[in-house]
């Protein structure tokens, strides 16, 4: 017998699911669900819990519907988040700033990734994730070296990767290149300075240049105004002085400057700012670069500025300014900055050297992919965002100036020639034909690899890519992605850009986006907002399974997830229902009988659930295909608590429980006992391992424990049976019985008379078949809704069940005048409730404002209020009738 208490840290540890993830089904239909995979340096929060228990869910789903499933871990190597990690923790314990060398820095990230890089892995355990954790896969593995590389090699020599001097983002903390979607753009205090620039050739004249970063003025190479402004286009081609510097330069036409802001005139710094640097080129200025990889200024501004950083710069050349009388006013103004998302400081526009992939190129065929059909985006919506990246697609830069990541396999000559190769032998082989010599001195390129060229390589270098193995034949376009719509650009463009360049065909069909984690209110979650679940503490708490489950039902795709502590809590009590199911069967000696059939099921409560049952099959079924996980959670509830334990329990519990028999046979059970007893036994086991399978793939841990308790063996999907046409009179009959005992209870909660308070019914004579129903079933009337067929005497409220009334006594229980009295109160402030959501939902103030959540919710609210009121309304008037 199961403990009477539910108690999940009692069994959830005893679980591993590594077999079965690892069971191989060679016959089966493929299919693949891929892990995006996690950091070394990471550790669970909601959003991986999210992620995962989606993945899990549909990896189970598909082994329990007989597919040979391959649900496939791995880690991230993260370039820069864990050099910068290993570094800090380095530096806290005593090294140097400065002192590291590549090989000890390195080291330690090695020695880092080996002892705490699979915490990640360990907790997912915990949630019960069921990788094949056998095949885990590292993207700096020996595997995912040798296919980077080659990868690397095959778009260079294809032309689609070259090295060349851009204009980049520069982060001046970690010293590296980052890509453009690496960049948090944040809405900050700043100024916008007004300066002066004296014309060449009249020393008491001057244009006005506003510019937000004064600093950079020393590597102006123009003034920009609109040619079609009118103030400014009789100055195009004179020259102004740069203040501080006294240098030249030339004012220009062109449509960047913006009339309407500023001045209208713009200083043109081509070496520091992208727009800048686009004006440059259409206008062959000249490029000087002020500022050093750290972001300070260098040698080609004047010596009292010389290694003094950005900013400092910025207040001397201000201070300056002012003093000369060249600055003619200050503009407190609101401005969008560009930060690094993982140093979170000011990015840097800077030119340097190198490594490019041409997107462009690459993005026509991964356009046309999800154009065609051929990939398909839940819900379809993001397909937008997918083509708005790509139709804008810039060159991606995929070098970084640190030390950690897959090194670019180039080797650089005497005079800087460069060799791309797969190893130094080859890059060797190639220098020496190009020299002419036997040997020549080559040096390998410094930089790494963006992380996310490796990770947009994930679906076909975990099958084992570039060699032509059998998995990659098998499982490859077979699978389905599960993300966040962060990443969109990030990993799934990438992977679909790369996948079909390598192999012309697409690396997955599905892409299932989900939503942020928020709190219950809506909220980001955040450390300094206090709001933060940790999923690990809530698995201690409640159990992972309660866990999972809530987070199911809240997965409707694309949609922010709400969650609180509450909603855990009230996941955790759904289980310990389906608990006490398991218990209520052992009680009652339901167990699973194998020979059992429906269609030798003849009392019609247990027609009732199989039907009710099947439904909820079908139901989530269909749920699964569409990837609604959150109706799924949903239509098991509701059959489960509704149907089964509301309703079908306490209707067959005067059948199972013997002090009732002698009840049970007076009021119409035409059967044997042993075989009615034996008929609802078996319904309600099979019912309850209906109820297993399907949820298996959500609460796998519960249902691990329960399963042995009811004799399943194999967790296998239920199959649907199709049902005979008679049961259609039992579903008609247990569904009228329910509809009589809700009247029954909704009158007697209205007028406040106890459930357990016996009131007296008379049905009208004509429609005696209601009558017969109600004498069959007497004891589950009697004691789910505390009515029995009697003489009545005194006041009544009428039930209505579709062309016959059921008059129910309740003058003898109230007092007619005191309760018309407080209802009458009830409905007037019900009415003015009502009608104040209404006027909220009616007022175009309202709805521009309010969320989508909160409209909805007053929607609900008006839906629940007219309800209530049309009740009351009911019975007010049935007991205003004389």
């Amino acid at each position: 017998m199961l403990d009477k208490i539910f108690n999940p840290k009692s069994f959830e540890h005893n679980f591993s699911f590594e077999r079965e993830a690892s069971l191989r089904k060679p016959g089966a239909d493929p299919f693949m669900v891929l892990l995006p995979p996690p950091n070394v340096t990471g550790s669970l929060h909601m959003g991986h819990a999210l992620c995962y228990t989606i993945q899990d869910i549909i990896a189970r789903y598909k082994r329990l519907k007989g597919y040979d499933v391959l649900f496939q871990p791995g880690l991230d190597h993260a370039g820069i988040v864990t050099q910068l990690l290993v570094e800090k923790n380095l530096y806290e314990n005593g090294v140097e700033k400065g002192t590291l060398t590549r090989e000890t820095l390195l080291k330690e990230i090695w020695f880092y990734k080996e002892n705490s890089g699979n915490t990640i892995l360990d907790q997912m355990k915990v949630l019960g994730i069921s990788c094949d954790f056998a095949r885990l896969r590292f993207t700096m593995d020996d595997g995912g070296k040798k296919a980077v590389t080659a990868m690397f090699v095959k778009l260079f020599n294809d032309g689609l990767i070259y090295r060349g001097k851009r204009i980049v983002n520069w982060d001046t903390l970690i010293g590296s290149a980052i890509s453009d979607l690496e960049i948090v753009e944040k809405e900050v205090d700043g100024n916008l300075w007004y300066i002066r620039y004296m014309f060449a050739d009249d020393s008491d004249d001057y244009i006005t240049v506003a510019t937000t970063r004064p600093e950079t003025l020393f590597g102006d190479t123009a003034v920009a105004v609109n040619p079609d402004d009118i103030r400014y286009k009789h100055l195009i081609g004179r020259e102004v002085i740069i203040p501080l510097i006294g240098r030249k330069i030339r004012i220009i036409g062109d449509k960047y400057a913006d009339p309407e802001k500023g001045t209208g005139a713009v200083k043109i710094t081509p070496a520091h700012d992208f727009n800048d640097y686009d004006v440059g080129q259409r206008n062959r200025l000249p490029i000087i670069e002020i500022m050093n990889f750290k972001g300070e200024l260098n040698e080609n501004v004047p010596e009292i500025f010389q290694m003094m950083d950005r900013l400092e710069a910025r207040s001397k050349v201000v201070d300056l300014l002012d003093k000369k009388g060249l600055l003619e006013k200050v503009e407190k103004i609101r401005q969008k900055v560009p930060f690094g998302d993982r140093s979170d400081v000011p990015l840097e526009p800077m030119i340097t050297h190198q490594w490019f992939v041409n997107a462009e190129k690459l993005a026509y065929p991964a356009i046309k992919a999800v154009e065609d059909g051929k990939i398909k985006f839940i819900p379809k919506h993001w397909e937008n965002l997918y083509f708005e990246w790509l139709n804008n697609v810039r060159p991606w830069c995929i070098s970084r100036q640190i030390w950690w990541g897959h090194r670019i396999p180039a080797w650089y000559g005497p005079d800087g020639q460069v060799f791309v190769a797969e190893n130094m032998e080859e890059a060797m082989e190639k220098a020496v034909v190009f020299y002419g010599k036997n040997h020549v001195e080559l040096t390998q390129d410094e930089d790494v690899l963006d992380t996310w060229f490796s990770s947009g390589m994930w679906p076909f270098v975990t099958l084992g890519w570039p060699k032509d193995t059998d998995d990659l034949k098998r499982f490859y376009s077979n699978m389905i992605v599960v993300t966040g719509f962060d990443i969109i650009f990030f990993w799934i463009a990438r992977m679909i850009m790369l996948g079909i360049y390598s192999l012309n065909e697409v690396p997955f069909s599905d892409v299932y986006i989900h939503g942020l984690v928020r709190d219950e209110k809506g909220r980001k979650m955040s450390k300094s907002r206090g709001n933060v679940m940790n999923p690990l503490d809530m698995c201690k708490k409640y159990g992972s399974d309660a866990v999972r489950y809530t987070l199911a039902s809240l997965s409707s795709p694309g949609r922010d997830v709400k969650i609180n502590e509450q909603l855990v809590e009230s996941g955790r009590n759904f289980l310990t229902k389906i608990w006490n199911v398991v218990r209520f069967a052992q009680m009652n000696s339901c167990v699973y009988n194998r020979e059992f059939k429906i269609s030798d099921v003849t009392n019609p409560i247990a027609k009732w659930i199989i039907y009710r049952v099947n439904n909820m099959v079908i139901e989530v079924e269909n749920s699964m295909k569409n990837y609604r996980i959150d109706e799924v959670t949903h239509s098991i509830y509701h059959c489960m608590w509704n149907s089964f334990c509301d309703w079908y329990m306490e209707l067959i519990k005067p059948i199972l429980q013997k002090s009732l028999v002698d009840d049970v046979v007076k009021h119409g059970y035409d059967l044997n006992l042993t075989l009615l007893k034996k008929d609802v036994r078996d319904t309600t086991a099979w019912a309850i391992i209906q109820f297993l399978r399907v949820l298996y793939p959500i609460c796998p841990f519960i249902v691990k424990r329960l399963s042995g308790e009811m004799g399943i063996i194999d967790m296998v999907w239920p199959d649907v049976e199709a049902l005979d046409v008679d049961f259609s009179e039992a579903i008609e009959e247990v569904e009228l019985l329910k509809t009589i005992i809700s009247s029954a209870r909704s009158v007697k909660q209205c007028l406040r008379i106890p459930l357990s308070s016996i009131v007296n019914i008379r049905v009208e004579s004509s429609t005696k078949c209601v009558e017969n129903l109600i004498m069959k079933y007497g004891e589950a009337l009697h004691r789910m809704a505390g009515v029995s067929l009697g003489e009545i005497s005194t006041q009544t409220v009428p039930i209505v069940v579709g062309v016959t009334v059921i008059h129910m006594e309740v003058g003898n229980k109230i007092d007619i005048v005191d309760e018309c009295s407080r209802l009458s109160a009830e409905l007037l402030k019900l009415e003015q409730n009502r009608d104040a959501a209404l006027m909220r939902l009616s007022s175009n103030d309202f709805l521009g404002k309010a969320t989508e959540d909160v409209i909805e919710e007053h929607k609900n609210r008006v839906k629940t209020l007219n309800e209530k009121i049309n009740k009351i309304q009911y019975v007010i008037k049935s007991l205003e009738v004389v």
